[in-house]
């Protein structure tokens, strides 16, 4: 199984990178035919050989990544489709493993308490030049399938925190889509494993965050650490040094306990949602 999913990845990552076999074969120092049996899962590559050819297609940095699974080192999951990226697969892996998942998006509603339309304007909005909708389209779905894990029987408690601003500047342009935004995340609050925050502002609470959005992530084992995510501009960063991600869990502590209680994040939620024309 792993040698099909290794062969999969490959052979999206060169026709996105828009090299036929035979460019890539040259390019690579290959024959076309190599390039054919390794796509199609006929022969195991060589190590060596998926280093180059992801350096040629511009995901050498995620080589281990891959080579895992060449290795038979762990066993594939959604993350190792095709049509997720290379960039996030790790981070995506670890959030489905996940037994608590503490997260602050100060600039959005975090991705696994989206509505559709949210996820397709925000991915918009983030779109670098150059990228067309069929991309951001791609993004939204993927989405999608990340919110599948929080309706999984044994799935992971979510802990959000948000600012006000986020919930009152939102990429969406129409107001019903705020509306059905804003009812999702009513919902949201009312489940038992879902606990959903509003951060007051700083001159009430006096703690400032200052750093990108984050994700902690608490595992089952007792033995396995805590891992801390930086979303950052490009790609999440997966970061297991335990100082940085103690001082991330004490800057999470500080927003939730300086934040709304969750007992009135239903009442934040109406309270802009009559604001809104219906």
């Amino acid at each position: 199984m792993q040698l099909s999913v290794v062969a999969a990845r490959l052979s999206s990552l060169r026709t996105g990178s828009g090299l036929s076999m035979k460019s890539a074969a040259q390019a690579a120092g290959l024959n076309t035919s190599t390039i054919f049996r390794i796509e199609h899962g006929l022969v195991a590559p060589r190590e060596g050989t998926v280093r180059t050819l992801l350096e040629l297609y511009g995901e050498g940095e995620h080589t281990p990544r891959l080579l895992s699974l060449l290795r038979e080192e762990r066993i594939p999951g959604w993350y190792d489709a095709p049509g997720v990226p290379l960039r996030l697969s790790a981070f995506l892996e670890l959030e489905d493993q996940a037994e608590i998942v503490y997260t602050y998006c100060p600039q959005q509603v975090p991705p696994l308490l989206q509505t559709p339309a949210y996820a397709l304007s925000a991915a918009l909005a983030a779109l670098p030049a150059g990228a067309t909708y069929e991309q951001a389209a791609r993004a939204a779905g993927l989405v999608a399938v990340r919110q599948r894990v929080l309706d999984r029987h044994r799935g992971p408690h979510l802990w959000a925190v948000l600012d006000r601003p986020a919930l009152l500047d939102p990429p969406l342009g129409r107001s019903e889509d705020r509306i059905d935004q804003l009812d999702a995340l009513a919902k949201a609050v009312k489940q038992p494993h879902l606990a959903v925050q509003v951060a007051r502002p700083v001159r009430e609470s006096g703690y400032l965050y200052q750093g990108p959005p984050f994700t902690l992530l608490r595992f089952a084992g007792r033995d396995r650490p805590d891992a801390l995510v930086l979303h950052l501009l490009h790609a999440p960063i997966v970061i297991e040094d335990r100082r940085r991600v103690e001082e991330h869990q004490q800057a999470f502590a500080r927003l939730s306990l300086s934040a709304l209680p969750v007992e009135v994040t239903a009442g934040v939620l109406n309270e802009i949602r009559m604001t809104l024309p219906a």
